[in-house]
């Protein structure tokens, strides 16, 4: 029997809500072509210095959702069940006929159901108690969502909900990596969801000075002289993460294979990632590990658009690849849907699959200014035409550090070679 550390994990089946496209295809095609999601705000969010979001619209809930649900239940978790149901169809993956209990869910969530609370609490100070929801108690916490899919696919196995800022959603995949490394499950649905786009936490945003200000969809510029902050989204990522046997006994089809994981903290307390580049280096190393520079198709960068952020991000990439840093394709495909916090890292995974499915690398829109010594895929796509691995890293608040390497699968395919 093959050893738990030489268990392989793979990706087979891919589902995205995006502000530029639901679905892997729609999705791949806009972020391909430099197609944003990002547009203003409705009126109500008028107090907002940033009056722009990546929102998710039209989004048709009612199309996989019982109507029942959907008033029980927040936005969040409206996004990632529908995510949950494109991925499993993507992966042709019939839970049905798999053990339940060698099934688990990782998903994601930094905001909570927030939506969900403040319509609550306007019918609580307008209407009074009795018309307060009593699914209030469930609907609101990070856990629902993985609740909610453990009841809606009958899943009895590994189940986890990191809360990790806005390095969640890769941390939810080097999660379920470790557990089918440890033979917990043989799958894990996993990933990660956000839909915080309402006043009071913008308003949050605001005064923590992360985000741009301004109308300007065109604002989100990391490592761009003129970078100024994120443009804030919501939205959701599911990867189904598999046993390589596992998945080549059903003939699934492969994206990818995650071929190596980092974690590490910069000790920096509860603020924004670290401008020094020191402990995130140790997390792409680690996950990086035996690695040539020259086998990475592109990095996907983190890019939080903050000067002293970026500068770190390129201090990290130094030391990790030292001369051949400046070589290395680099992107930041997020500049055309803005910042998902926990949904944003599984985004990001899912868009290197597309990627290594495709032979192209995404570009990074709105830098025009470049002000660093990166081999920056800009404005449009690029052939991809070295490596076939990805590297994509993510910081968070607190000082969190995660990185993934992700590697073209190609002894078993299928159709996706």
């Amino acid at each position: 029997m093959m050893s738990k550390q030489n268990k392989r994990v793979v990706i087979t089946g891919l589902g995205v809500i995006a502000p530029n496209g639901t679905g892997s295809t729609a999705y791949w095609h806009a972020i391909s072509n430099g197609i944003t999601g990002i547009r203003p705000l409705p009126a109500e969010h008028e107090a907002f210095p940033g009056g722009v979001a990546g929102t998710v619209e039209p989004f048709y809930q009612e199309q996989t959702l019982d109507r029942k649900l959907i008033h029980r239940s927040d936005r969040m978790t409206h996004l990632v069940l529908t995510a949950l149901h494109e991925a499993l169809t993507d992966s042709r993956l019939q839970l049905s006929k798999e053990n339940p209990h060698r099934i688990g869910v990782v998903i994601a969530n930094t905001m909570g159901g927030i939506g969900f609370v403040l319509r609550q609490l306007q019918a609580l100070y307008t209407k009074g108690p009795h018309f307060v929801s009593a699914y209030t108690a469930i609907a609101w916490l990070n856990v629902a969502n993985v609740g909610q899919a453990a009841i809606h696919y009958a899943i009895q196995g590994y189940c986890k909900t990191p809360i990790n800022d806005t390095a969640g959603g890769l941390h939810a995949l080097c999660m379920a990596t470790q557990a089918i490394k440890r033979e917990v499950a043989d799958v894990i649905l996993a990933g990660g969801c956000e839909a915080f786009l309402h006043p009071l936490l913008l308003r949050i945003f605001a005064q923590r000075q992360i985000c741009v200000s301004g109308n300007d969809p065109r604002a989100y510029r990391p490592f761009d002289r003129r970078a100024a902050g994120l443009i804030l989204a919501e939205g959701a990522g599911i990867c189904i993460l598999e046993e390589y046997e596992h998945a080549c006994r059903r003939g699934a089809p492969i994206y990818g294979e995650i071929i190596g994981i980092g974690q590490t903290n910069s000790a920096d307390g509860l603020t924004i990632p670290s401008p020094d580049g020191r402990q995130y280096a140790r997390a792409l190393q680690q996950a990086a590990d035996r690695l040539q520079s020259d086998e990475l198709a592109y990095i996907s960068l983190d890019g939080r658009a903050l000067p002293a952020l970026d500068q770190g991000e390129v201090e990290a990439l130094t030391l990790t690849f030292g001369a051949d840093a400046a070589s290395i394709p680099v992107s930041v495909p997020r500049t055309m849907i803005g910042h998902s916090y926990a949904a944003a890292g599984a985004i990001d995974a899912i868009t290197a699959c597309l990627a290594l499915r495709h032979r192209q690398i995404p570009p990074t829109v709105h830098c025009e200014e470049p002000g660093y010594p990166l081999n920056m895929v800009r404005e449009r796509a690029r052939p991809l035409d070295r490596g076939t691995a990805v590297l994509l890293g993510a910081r968070g608040t607190g000082g969190s550090n995660i990185a993934l390497l992700l590697k073209r699968c190609d002894e078993q395919s299928g159709e996706y070679t």
